[in-house]
């Protein structure tokens, strides 16, 4: 090997806990650097990778070039690409996934493969395929005739995870053909067509009438021009007076306009009304908190802090006066909201006080938005960033100030694919690496992070009272079990309807919040009591009265609601249960005049939906909101008068050690969603548990009861914060595969040092899921550092055997759930 060989180390988004070593061409060792990224040859395909470090050896003896290097600038730092490597170290997960989570969609692309076929396939021929082969027929039957169609496509089409086995096998049929499409290297920047007029504006009426006669469309474009300042898009020209691009072509040969490119952001909020920003003085706790924040900022030093604030007590004034602070610092700042819903109002509240200093980033944005979002990011051009989970990665340089709104949500935690990470907790990673303050703010503070400010790991400032000493509202139980002993079966209670009802005779504002999309949650048969469940999982089937069609909330399995019982052919089929869709139902029949909007899955699926609902509702343009969870957190609407809970005991009943923490939070926070206004506010929350603490607590108001009743309860049993937790879920098409291979990942954990509990393993209780069979296994300590090293020794154990690869395995490091 020659001495002058360089070497560069290589993360690829793969699931396999290992970088990659590629030698560098000599043409490339001047811009392979780490933090770039690279395009590289991997097995059969071609992928892009970042560069994590540089060597002059290689631990392998045979090795590639890497083919190009895409940037000539790094995408990551070296904090931010430490941070990817923390993560993926603490949460147990490949680095190259890390990285790719701290990237904008499509970045670190691999080519397409695409699959194709000439000729079509016998029936015979498929019909043994089927019987000997099913998975190549299932994939073989998606492969249009004379046709392609890409792997990602066919993936989604037969939620098969892992075709290339198949996919060969058909291959080496003659049946497909297989092959490799180009590295994307992500969105790019997009440019717009200025069409600029050449001659002086007051010539502009001698050129019409000389053009109209021979070239009407030309003496068109000049009127335009010449009405609009002299200069339009191309997209204007063609929306205002359907002028092609091909006519500008000829204009411009005529030295009549000229072109000029230019580059445009795609910002989804950049037509939004902003309100003036109001001058107000600090209440003497928020002076109290702000000293303490602004003094870690001037000082340059790391510090964490809990701003425990009751609902409505000007936690964002306190954001705000901080983000000033450390803009006139130097430094640059991150808000982090827990819900895409509460993006637009972020923004506006934001972008008000510092204008075009704001930008957002979050998983809602188009791809090309998002990139433009973190491109200029990159560049400085923004020095605030608004957005949700992933925008802890916000390419910020001089980063002095990450702020968590609302940081005890469970939406923090990313759930579907690798790295399960916490944003919270990677926040406050982040700020102690580059000396930043993280501020978190919450009425309802998850029993760790007050734990931590008991214990002084982070600082706390109280909010203790409502801007302008305006009250907290008062919360009314509603006993469900009492209403029906009177012969009251409707979903309203009688409380609740008559302060519905006069709320809009007052054309005051509601919100109702049920946690429970469609319908109705299951369709059932009154004869034999069969409920309808979903071919693909283990859950009942919920109807969506809109499409009249019955969906699974898991695979998205949609079947049209039965007529008669599968099982025994009676007609006696009801639709059991409450979701949001039948709560709006009877609200139109009960209140007809009402403008009422849903906020739900099934609503905001739509780009710029919540944006949407937001706007309504804050220019009262609807009277009743209704939603679920999404609705319980951070809105400030000034003339919602009522908050109506329609039940409380979704979240409640739920088999998890957090289900009364999770109930006292949304209770507690969808309560101060009322009273924010002037005209004050009241609460209604209906429930068959009047008397459990979590339901008490919120009636009160009552934090400190509710942690201490709560706290004890986890010491008692060992759970957070007083142990950590590795949740570790199995998943296969196979149930005994599945299962067996669970116990032989529990036995190889019984053998590991550190005492540690091991709970399982178990099906969970969806126990299967689009197809998939699922056990789980729960892993505890008092020790996170034993706990992880555990479960990493017995992973690289585990997976040495050939049956670990029918079996897809998920590590979640601090579950913030176990259902």
């Amino acid at each position: 090997m020659a001495a002058s060989v360089r070497f560069a180390e290589i993360a690829l988004p793969l699931p396999v806990d290992q970088v990659f070593s590629y030698s560098i061409p000599e043409n490339l060792l001047d811009t392979a650097l780490p933090g770039r990224r690279v395009s590289v040859a991997f097995t059969n395909r071609r992928m892009t990778g970042v560069i994590t470090a540089l060597s002059d050896t290689c631990p392998v003896p045979r090795y590639r070039p890497l083919s190009d290097v895409l940037d000539s600038d790094a995408v990551l730092d070296a904090s931010l690409l430490e941070l990817t490597r923390w993560i993926g170290r603490y949460y147990l997960c490949p680095w190259g996934e890390a990285i790719k989570a701290a990237l904008p969609a499509g970045m670190l692309s691999e080519s397409e493969q695409i699959v194709s076929r000439d000729e079509p396939c016998p029936p015979e021929c498929m019909d043994r395929l089927r019987r000997a082969a099913p998975r190549q027929a299932e994939l073989l039957a998606q492969v249009p005739e004379q046709g392609a169609v890409t792997l990602s496509i066919l993936r989604r089409r037969t939620r098969i995870r892992q075709p290339f086995a198949a996919l060969r096998g058909l291959e080496a049929k003659g049946l497909v053909t297989i092959s490799i499409g180009d590295t994307s290297t992500g969105p790019g920047i997009r440019y717009e067509t200025w069409v600029e007029l050449v001659p002086p504006m007051e010539e502009a009426d001698r050129i019409v009438t000389r053009l109209i006669p021979r070239a009407p469309r030309q003496a068109s474009c000049i009127n335009l021009l010449a009405r609009h300042g002299g200069r339009l898009t191309t997209e204007q020209l063609r929306h205002l007076g359907r002028i092609e691009r091909d006519v500008v072509r000829r204009m411009e040969k005529k030295g009549l306009v000229s072109l000029r490119e230019v580059e445009t952001v795609r910002d989804p909020y950049r037509d939004a009304e902003l309100p003036e920003p109001v001058k107000v003085d600090p209440t003497a706790e928020q002076a109290e908190a702000l000293r303490t924040i602004h003094g870690a900022i001037g000082q340059g030093a790391f510090k964490s802090l809990l701003l425990y604030g009751v609902t409505g007590s000007g936690k964002t004034h306190v954001y705000v006066k901080s983000i000033e602070k450390t803009l006139a610092a130097g430094r640059s700042a991150i808000v982090l909201v827990p819900e895409l819903a509460l993006t637009p109002q972020a923004v506006r509240q934001f972008r008000a006080h510092f204008g075009d200093l704001v930008t957002v980033l979050h998983s809602g944005l188009s791809p090309g938005e998002r990139y433009d979002s973190w491109r200029r990011t990159r560049a400085g051009d923004y020095r605030i960033v608004v957005g949700a989970r992933s925008a802890v990665f916000a390419p910020l340089s001089d980063l002095g100030l990450i702020v968590i709104d609302e940081e005890h949500e469970p939406s923090y935690k990313q759930f579907d694919d690798p790295p399960l990470y916490h944003a919270r907790d990677v926040a406050v990673v982040r700020a102690r690496t580059v000396n930043a303050v993280t501020v978190m703010g919450s009425a309802t503070p998850s029993l760790e992070t007050y734990t931590n400010t008991q214990t002084g790991k982070f600082e706390c400032s109280r909010l203790t009272e409502r801007v302008d000493r305006r009250p907290l509202p008062g919360v009314r139980i509603v006993d469900m079990r009492e209403e029906r002993r009177l012969g009251r079966f409707s979903i309203f209670s009688a409380p609740l309807a008559d302060r519905i009802k006069d709320r809009l005779a007052r054309q005051e504002q509601i919100i109702l919040f049920l946690n429970r999309r469609g319908f109705s949650p299951f369709v059932q048969c009154y004869d034999c009591g069969l409920s309808v469940s979903c071919p693909h999982c283990s859950v009942t089937m919920t109807y969506h009265a809109d499409s009249l069609f019955m969906r699974c909330h898991y695979c998205d399995h949609r079947d049209q609601a039965p007529e008669v019982c599968p099982k025994c052919r009676s007609q006696s089929i009801g639709y059991r249960g409450v979701g949001t869709q039948r709560v709006e139902e009877e609200l139109k029949e009960r209140f007809p005049d009402a403008r009422i909007v849903r906020m739900d899955m099934d609503t905001t699926s739509r780009k710029g939906s919540h944006q949407d609902i937001f706007h309504r509702v804050l220019n009262r343009e609807a009277d009743i909101l209704l939603g679920t969870q999404m609705v319980a957190k951070g809105f400030d609407f000034p003339n919602v008068t009522l908050v109506g809970v329609i039940s409380a005991d979704t979240s409640l009943n739920l088999p998890d050690f957090r289900a009364s923490e999770r109930t006292f939070q949304l209770l507690t926070q969808v309560a101060g969603r009322t009273g924010r206004g002037k005209l004050g506010g009241e609460v209604i929350v209906q429930t068959y548990s009047q008397g459990h603490h979590s339901v008490a607590s919120a009636q009160a108001h009552d934090y400190e009861s509710f942690y201490a009743r709560e706290i004890t309860d986890r010491k008692a049993l060992g759970y957070p914060p007083f142990g950590r937790m590795v949740g570790i879920l199995f998943q296969g098409e196979r149930d005994e595969y599945v299962m067996r291979e669970a116990r032989r990942f529990a036995e190889l954990m019984r053998k590991q040092p550190g005492g540690l509990n091991i709970l399982g393993p178990a099906p969970p209780v969806i126990a299967r899921v689009r197809n998939q069979y699922r056990w789980q296994i729960i892993a505890r300590s008092c020790h996170s550092g034993r706990l992880r090293d555990a479960v990493r020794q017995s992973r690289l154990q585990w997976e040495r055997a050939a049956d670990s690869r029918r079996v897809h395995l998920k590590v979640d490091v601090d579950p913030v759930g176990l259902v």
